[in-house]
């Protein structure tokens, strides 16, 4: 079996642009599936393909969900968060011994065509269908070796070797509840054999617990009107972070290849290794939906996000440089990238409203509407009124989806 997918990404009125790419159609799946290869359990993908694993906690998009290695701002698009890009040039080997199901694989992340500065992953999952209250068990093994970090000089091997080993694990102990949850944990070389670098191992932890229940239909007396498919559900996600100054061991959780969304507007605007989104952060989720009219369904989700490191030692207060704290230390922001942002040493990164609404038009048809709204917290007050970042982030996006 042969699998191909051209994709097509650009913000409106730049399809001609033709000082960029704005107007290029790229091969973004291309892959050959060879089924009972050698014998019967085992099936090899090698091409351009999707790699997905539980809820997509540490793999699930090349370049992480919050960006897009093939958006240029300037000339291609500009919600790069949005991107459907989610692919991966790669070998996969599956064997499947039903319940139990072992994927093996190695993926090209960069190819630099140059001696020891490529980016590449290899991975080790297994699954297993337990049988008994729909639960399921995986466990796996990520290795991510990064070679391009860091000078070069010869004899010496620059960049990252990151092993990321963690179990998943869901189950529905009574009827329309269903829990799940995931820890994994990093080690490795964060940085090493390069001069003028001190050598740090890499020590980090991630987990992730939720859950949902969704309810009979609600019917409200005198007005006789049904409310379908009630759910509520709450979830807590931890990665661990980099305190200020540290310059022992690396304990930032890397997001390496994570397919997640902690609300639609941090995701974008907190991003990164230690940024406060899919790094260094304490995160609490509580939503649920319902279905006010057939085919209507109307959600809610509520995010409260906290750092698990402070990112200032002390808290700034140098007008001059904003970008540094009252030691004179950098802070370490990739992501924000507006030039004065004050940073207050406190923990409460903020708090996210999500609404959305999606009606399903026909079978094939289907039509959305969501709005998000981001609130900055403490950590962003800085060190007098003048430099407090008080202002709040706002996210409409319509969608409107077909299939054939």
């Amino acid at each position: 079996m042969t699998t191909i997918r051209l994709l097509t990404e650009f913000d409106w009125d730049t399809a001609q642009n033709t000082s960029g790419t704005g107007d290029n159609v790229d091969l973004d799946l291309a892959s050959v599936t060879l089924k009972e290869v050698f014998y019967q359990p085992l099936t090899v993908t090698v091409g351009r393909q999707e790699l997905r694993y539980g809820n997509a906690f540490v793999i699930g998009d090349p370049d992480t969900n919050a960006t897009s290695a093939d958006g240029d701002v300037a000339t291609d698009f500009t919600a790069r968060d949005l991107s459907l890009r989610k692919s991966f040039d790669a070998i996969k080997a599956v064997f499947d011994y039903d319940p139990l199901v072992i994927d093996v694989f190695t993926a090209k992340i960069s190819e630099t065509n140059t001696t020891k500065t490529d980016v590449n992953l290899y991975g080790v999952n297994a699954a297993y269908d337990v049988g008994i209250y729909d639960s399921e068990v995986e466990a796996y093994w990520f290795i991510s070796e990064d070679d391009t970090a860091g000078a070069r000089v010869a004899g010496t091997r620059a960049g990252r070797w990151i092993n990321t080993i963690g179990a998943r694990g869901s189950l529905t102990p009574v009827d329309n509840l269903n829990l799940l949850g995931e820890i994994a944990i990093q080690n490795g070389d964060y940085s090493n054999d390069v001069i003028g670098v001190t050598d740090r191992d890499q020590k980090a932890m991630a987990y992730q617990v939720a859950g949902k229940y969704a309810f009979p239909d609600v019917t409200i007396p005198y007005i006789n009107t049904t409310i379908m498919n009630p759910m509520v559900k709450v979830g807590y996600t931890h990665y661990s972070g980099e305190e200020a100054g540290n310059a022992g061991d690396h304990e930032a959780w890397i997001p390496l290849y994570e397919d997640q969304t902690h609300g639609v507007v941090a995701n974008t605007v907190l991003s990164g290794v230690n940024g406060g989104q899919n790094s260094n952060a304490d995160i609490l989720n509580v939503g649920g939906s319902i279905s006010p009219i057939q085919d209507l369904t109307v959600s809610l989700d509520l995010y409260k996000f906290w750092l698990d490191e402070k990112l200032v030692a002390a808290n700034c207060n140098l007008a001059s440089d904003p970008m540094n704290n009252g030691s004179g230390t950098a802070l370490e922001w990739t992501n924000l990238t507006e030039t004065n942002y004050y940073m207050y040493a406190d923990d409460d990164l903020g708090f996210e409203v999500d609404l959305a609404l999606n009606y399903d038009y026909t079978e094939d048809v289907k039509m959305g509407l969501s709005a998000g709204y981001f609130s900055p917290g403490d950590a962003f007050a800085g060190a007098n009124g003048a430099q407090e970042n008080a202002e709040t982030a706002v996210q409409v996006l319509a969608t409107l989806d077909v299939a054939f």
